[in-house]
């Protein structure tokens, strides 16, 4: 499908603010979204405006925030709970209905205060990498004492991908930049957050999906934690090669992810059946790791997978996870486990479980193979496992340096000795 797109801008009367004049690019027809962008302007998501528009018949919004680019702002729309009634109410007059909300950074805390308006007119709300989280314990760094080289440092798994040489931006275009700036504080204040925000988001009863990317320096994934936790009955995934934009980075990874969960069918959930040769491989050899259930039909609350060692094959080197349960159950053969010094045969039938900062591997010492159900809780480490298979798949093994940096991603770390 060709990308076709139409800027216009349409008056919005919304009640205890009066009439805002708002920029917005339409793209395609089908199940429609409204894509908030973040302080990096409209820019920063029109390329994945386009993908959403033309990968399956799809009706995407663009609004630009008024105060943007150069775009009008009314001196009474001052703050994010404003945006929100604003795209709730255009909505409204554009007369678009089930519509999935898709907000990165600011545009994420606006999507966040669209959810707990609980319009009709809205199916989904999607939070990436979203703004607006107060974590005491978890703090954003303070954007506004930023530079721009700092700034792309801490918003990107590989930064010089899109490092930008402020020397070389045209005068206008810096001017662009600066006011932008201004209209971010404007609405988000400084510091850029909400401390009320996260007590109110249990009152949310639409559908949300947070999504984060793990290499995100600039909204720490522990505030992405926050929003899933707060809100009844939301979803978190994290893409583990992005930064805090991943419609930039892993625009294709984001796509799936929002396209699942929007066209996910209501009412009673579907009963996932996974025979002995469904699954995902997620990769072969001495050691074999079947996906059964990578999280997408628990809520991300449980994922499970099939190791299969060869004869006298072993394990990864001892590691601990921080953010998730681990538990193995031999169905066939004899596995040993090591934890820190103790080791221990497990015959089939043996549940072992591995609680949070516990160092273990495990291993098959005997003759014949050895099978395991390996349980995660959350999902968080299935991913890993991909990223693995990935690496794999350029022919050349992944260096040492390479799997720790992976495992990192997911709070992982090699140790043989218990978490302090």
């Amino acid at each position: 499908m060709a990308d076709t797109a139409s800027t216009t801008t349409h008056t919005v009367t919304v009640p205890g603010i009066g009439a805002v004049p708002v920029t917005f690019t339409e793209r395609g027809e089908g199940r429609p979204f409204l894509l908030l962008h973040g302080g990096a302007g409209p820019q920063s998501v029109d390329g994945f405006a386009a993908l959403l528009a033309t990968s399956r018949p799809a009706r995407v919004l663009t609004p630009v925030h008024p105060g943007f680019v150069g775009t009008p702002r009314p001196d009474n729309l001052d703050g994010i709970g404003g945006l929100a009634k604003l795209y709730v109410q255009l909505i409204e007059e554009l007369g678009a209905t089930g519509v999935t909300v898709v907000g990165n950074s600011i545009g994420g805390w606006v999507a966040a205060e669209i959810a707990l308006l609980n319009s009709p007119r809205i199916s989904h709300v999607v939070l990436v990498d979203a703004a607006g989280l107060r974590i005491e314990a978890h703090p954003a760094p303070d954007f506004f004492s930023l530079s721009l080289d700092q700034v792309t440092d801490l918003s990107y798994f590989n930064p010089d991908r899109f490092r930008i040489d402020l020397d070389k931006v045209p005068a206008p275009q810096k001017a662009i930049i600066a006011a932008n700036r201004a209209t971010m504080a404007r609405y988000g204040g400084n510091p850029m957050d909400d401390p009320s925000l996260l007590g109110r988001m249990s009152a949310a009863a639409v559908p949300v999906l947070v999504i984060w990317g793990a290499a995100d320096r600039m909204i720490p994934i522990e505030q992405g934690e926050a929003y899933a936790a707060a809100i009844p009955g939301a979803e978190f995934r994290v893409i583990s090669d992005a930064g805090h934009l991943p419609q930039l980075e892993t625009p294709d990874k984001l796509l799936r992810m929002v396209w699942d969960f929007s066209t996910a069918p209501a009412g009673h959930p579907e009963v996932s059946v996974v025979g002995p040769e469904g699954g995902e491989v997620a990769f072969t050899g001495p050691a074999q790791m079947r996906i059964l259930e990578d999280g997408r039909n628990t809520s991300h609350r449980l994922g499970v997978g099939e190791i299969t060692l060869a004869p006298h094959t072993d394990g990864p080197p001892q590691h601990r996870h921080a953010r998730h349960d681990e538990g193995f159950y031999v169905v066939s053969g004899l596995a040993r486990f090591t934890v820190g010094e103790k080791s221990y045969d497990a015959p089939a039938g043996t549940l072992v479980m591995i609680p949070p900062g516990a160092p273990h591997t495990f291993a098959n010492p005997g003759d014949s193979p050895v099978v395991l159900l390996n349980t995660f809780t959350p999902d968080l480490y299935v991913q890993y496992f991909r990223d693995l298979r990935d690496m794999l798949a350029t022919g050349q093994p992944p260096s040492p340096d390479m799997i720790v940096t992976t495992m990192a991603r997911y709070a992982t770390e090699p140790a043989t000795e218990f978490a302090s």
